[in-house]
């Protein structure tokens, strides 16, 4: 094996070997880099059930990007043999790293605390992001996890736990490991989740402090039985220096019943960090500064985690703590009249339940759209602040990010019909906490819920509520929680942006409508999702107009103060109908009954553009980006008003914005192209341009820029080869009209490029509302025929 190629990965030498196969060094011949590569045993990789749920679980771990898991690049198959390609980490397994440290006999000694804790939160974090993701390691133990030459902890091994099971023992094997490292669950053979990691974690822990594994028989059903049955020695009784907190950390994370085990990893690193903080001589908590007498710390160390009604129970720590939250609530209660800005950060979906990722998004969305009913309160929009979906979040950094004075965070956990929400608002000026509660109720309650907590943020805000206000803030969109759930689940898949994704929220929301006809905001999900399917050429422009538009219509009628379907009946009347007073009226009327809808904001800035008032377009635009600052979309809509006002190097300046944001935004490449192009810079755009098409998965939309450019520049043979192609998916599925007459502009055969532009306007096709500042279109602008497009779009001559 050593030297040979395997694909493309060259065999350097043998660094590994276990049950699950052999590791080697390769080396990447195509990417020049150096990787690990793990070749599964044949009896695996002959067997198509194991090795398909083996591919399923490593594919879902390739997905995890943080700096404390081991990357997996690809999974292959070459001549019956099943490899996985993983990344080279040069440094030992915790357990060698440990040892090599030791002094002991043994081969261990206690780690001094602050190099314990720095390893142990690099684990735990790892273990977070993935339990975010819906991925359970489910054998985490010492030799999974390796540590780095410079100190930094890496998880290896997901997607292979689940293949495992408990293998005969024997007493020098990794298997006894294995299950040393199991918890009760496991170990009883019965379902688990998240927290069989948590337990696992535990044990890690206990052996990095103790220098000994918690449970140490000699065989498998002795080491079983312990598992189950037996408490480990208390680590205070092994090593008297170990902190009491400490020691109460690793317990908790070692309860045999998992219902009063740590519930999260976010838990324990909330409990990690806070100790760190301690034996650091920092202070506890945000806002908070650590008294000096040790009993005074400690209290604080014991001061819970901001849930309801739970301060006046630290009163028995002594009145400096008691005077330390009065001071602090004091400066809070004076500074929280100064928070004009508010962002609503993902709601956390404890358990990472992928069934239940609706509810954390959806209920993230709904406060969002409450809250911002607050008057005088800027919001950040939804696609704003998902882009910290999923991420060890900062509040303070991610308030800094997003410009606002304030973040409201949570969590959220379903057990059956049983719902647990935290949620904690905090000053992004100090890092202060300003409110925290924490609601256990039936899920039949969610809809009341949302309310209640967007009053509790208006009270701690100090905000004043007219009575009209006051019942705008309490009106509910259903009574109905079943009906509820569905238009959340409609709003995750619309989100998602894809054909599948679409057609599943279309199924939801018209389930939300049978369960309740008078459900306004699932009428409104209908029409906002037949609205994009026509932007996305999904369907044709006539369908998308006439089915959004009923929609919207269908949620006015029965709630007229909804802004969302007053922003998609505008865009019907704007790019369908060409109906420019009615569309004028509806953007209005909806930025009036929500000003921080930034997609109001950045639609009726588009909508100025194709009217010919480019800077108020760009005004319009400019207020989209300052309640949307991290969506990349908008800072490509103001394209056209850019090229209207002949400012192409200010144009260029936004559109690389969003791609500081989003490298991979096709969009924003395709505008690039198109920029550059106008600048002479001909080979950088046909670079851009191509770069769009292979984001967008061969948007139609972009390989008719593509060819265009190519006609333009004399590159005939390429303009006709993506045409010939266009014409014949015509022939299968609807291709916009005004597409195929842009590529025959740049071949410079108007009277066939004429033919198709008319043929866009008698469809209604939504990009000839642009008719005049497309710069495709420039080079036909003299001809009168042009003019009479222009009439027939009814924009101002």
């Amino acid at each position: 094996m050593i030297g040979s190629v395997i694909s493309h990965y060259r065999i350097l030498e043998q660094i590994g070997e276990g049950g699950m196969g052999v590791v080697y060094k390769a080396e990447d011949v195509r990417l020049k880099r150096t990787v690990a590569v793990k070749f599964l045993p044949k009896k695996l990789s002959v067997h198509s059930e194991e090795r398909e749920r083996f591919i399923h679980e490593a594919q879902a771990a390739s997905s995890l990007n943080h700096p404390n898991i081991c990357v997996i690049h690809e999974i292959d198959e070459v001549k019956d043999e099943t490899f996985m390609v993983m990344e080279f980490i040069d440094g030992k397994t915790l357990r060698e790293w440990i040892m090599q440290k030791s002094a002991q006999p043994e081969g261990y000694r206690k780690l001094g605390v602050q190099e314990f804790l720095r390893i142990a939160i690099q684990i735990a974090e790892g273990l977070e992001k993935a339990h975010e993701k819906g991925i359970i390691h489910r054998d985490i133990k010492s030799e999974n996890i390796m540590v780095t030459v410079d100190g930094h902890a890496k998880i290896m091994d997901f997607g292979l736990a689940k293949l495992r099971g408990v293998s005969k023992l024997t007493k020098t094997g990794s298997t006894v490991g294995t299950v040393a490292y199991m918890s009760p669950e496991q170990v009883e053979g019965i379902e688990t989740d998240h927290r069989t990691d948590i337990f696992s974690f535990g044990v890690v822990l206990y052996e990095m402090l103790a220098g000994q594994l918690p449970f140490r028989a000699e065989h498998e059903t002795a080491m079983m039985y312990e598992i189950i049955n037996v408490e480990p020695p208390s680590l205070l009784d092994i090593h008297k220096n170990i902190d009491a907190e400490l020691n109460r950390i690793v317990i908790k994370c070692l309860e045999k019943d998992r219902e009063v085990r740590y519930q999260s990893m976010k838990d324990v690193i909330v409990d990690l960090k806070r100790f760190k903080r301690a034996s650091e001589g920092k202070p506890v908590e945000r806002g908070v500064e650590k008294s000096s007498p040790a009993e005074t710390q400690k209290a604080v160390q014991a001061f819970p985690s901001r849930t309801k009604s739970k301060w006046w129970k630290i009163g028995a720590a002594g009145a400096a703590v008691v005077l330390l939250i009065g001071i602090g609530i004091y400066f809070f209660k004076s500074g929280s009249r100064h928070i004009d800005s508010i962002a609503v950060l993902p709601l956390v979906n404890v358990g990472a339940d992928p069934n239940t990722e609706y509810l954390s998004d959806g209920f993230t969305e709904s406060l969002i759209n409450t809250i911002s009913r607050l008057p005088g309160i800027k919001m950040m929009s939804r696609s704003s602040v998902f882009r910290f979906k999923g991420k060890e979040i900062d509040p303070h950094k991610a308030a800094q990010e997003l410009g606002v004075s304030a973040v409201l965070t949570g969590r959220v956990m379903q057990h059956g019909d049983e719902l647990s929400i935290s949620v904690e608002l905090i000053n992004a000026k100090d890092d202060s906490h300003i409110w925290g509660d924490q609601y256990n109720r039936k899920i039949s309650d969610i809809i009341s819920l949302q309310t209640e907590i967007a009053r509790e943020v208006s009270n701690q805000l100090k905000i004043t509520l007219t009575g009209d206000q006051q019942k705008l803030l309490s009106e509910r969109a259903t009574e109905n929680s079943e009906a509820y759930q569905m238009y959340l689940k409609g709003r995750f898949y619309w989100n998602k942006r894809n054909k599948e994704g679409f057609e599943r929220a279309i199924q939801y929301f018209n389930k939300a409508i049978d369960i309740d006809p008078s459900y306004a905001m699932a009428y409104a999900g209908l029409a906002d999702v037949y609205a994009v399917m026509g932007g996305y050429y999904l369907i044709t422009p006539k369908e998308s107009a006439d089915k959004a538009r009923a929609a919207a219509n269908k949620a006015l009628a029965f709630n007229e103060s909804l802004a969302e379907p007053h922003v998609t009946l505008a865009a019907q009347f704007e790019s369908y109908d060409w109906d420019w007073a009615s569309a004028e009226r509806e953007y209005k009327r909806a930025l009036e009954l929500n000003p921080n809808y930034a997609t109001a904001h950045q639609w009726y800035g588009e909508y100025l553009c194709a009217m010919g008032r480019l800077k108020e377009g760009l005004a319009e635009n400019d207020k989209a980006i300052e309640l949307d600052p991290l969506s990349p979309v908008h800072y490509v809509s103001s394209f056209y008003s850019f090229i209207g006002l002949h400012r192409y190097d200010d144009g260029i300046r936004q559109v690389k914005k969003a791609l500081e944001l989003d490298q991979s935004f096709s969009r924003a490449h395709a505008a690039l192209g198109q920029f550059y192009l106008l600048k002479g810079m001909n080979s950088e755009a046909i670079a851009e341009l191509k770069a769009a098409i292979e984001l967008s998965d061969s948007s139609l939309q972009y390989l008719a820029d593509l060819a265009y450019a190519y006609g333009y520049l004399g590159e005939r043979t390429e303009a006709e080869r993506i045409l010939k192609s266009l014409l014949q998916t015509e022939k299968q599925k609807y291709v916009s009209p005004a597409l195929i007459g842009a590529i025959y502009i740049g071949l410079g055969e108007k009277d066939i490029a004429f033919y198709w532009l008319d043929r866009a306007v008698e469809e209604h096709d939504a990009s000839m509302e642009f008719i005049k500042t497309i710069p495709i279109l420039a080079l036909i602008r003299e001809d009168p025929r042009y003019a009479r497009l222009v009439k027939k779009v009814g924009l101002p001559q």
